[in-house]
């Protein structure tokens, strides 16, 4: 136990550094390349574009992240309360998926999904009734109503999950 407390001891100790190395290798080649990254600071002009000097470390300012791509502070968060807007005024047409997308190709087919269902559950029993047939018409009105039920629940479920902080951007991202 003393081993393992020592361990945790000397792995959350900070140790300040003015500039720190990181080796990145070429694909499957032994050539490497040396990158220079200022991990501290003394002042926000040591920091990168959106950020700032906080005690000796650059921290991103509110709405950007350090992401994927390893720069500092290059990614913008999109705005919880916009994407909450929208998914209230317009979420049942599946445009609050599309805004969150990113280009990524599962949001806008789900958000094209979203639309689906909610446009069907629009025209189906309307369909239905010109086609004219009674057995047609009770078919197309429990279905019409099953898809409006679908289409509702989802809308709402969206809210709740955008108020919750549980609605992630396409790439993964929180919102803000």
């Amino acid at each position: 136990m003393l081993l393992i407390g020592i361990c945790i001891h000397i792995q959350a100790t900070p140790i300040f550094h003015k500039h720190n190395f990181i080796v990145e290798y070429e694909n499957n080649t032994n050539e490497f390349s040396l990158q220079f990254v200022i991990l501290s600071c003394t002042s926000d002009n040591d920091c990168q574009m959106n950020s700032w000097c906080n005690e000796y470390k650059c921290e991103c300012r509110k709405g950007w992240l350090t992401w994927y791509n390893n720069e500092q502070c290059s990614y913008k968060q999109l705005s919880k309360f916009s994407t909450f807007i929208l998914s209230f005024l317009v979420g049942g047409a599946g445009v609050d998926w599309f805004f969150l997308s990113r280009k990524d190709n599962l949001y806008i087919l789900v958000g094209l999904l979203k639309s689906l269902i909610s446009v069907a559950s629009c025209i189906w029993t309307r369909l239905a009734i010109i086609i004219g047939t009674d057995t047609s018409i009770s078919i197309a009105s429990c279905l019409g109503a099953c898809l409006t039920l679908i289409s509702i629940i989802w809308w709402f479920i969206d809210w709740i999950r955008i108020l919750c902080n549980d609605f992630l951007d396409g790439n993964g991202a929180p919102l803000i």
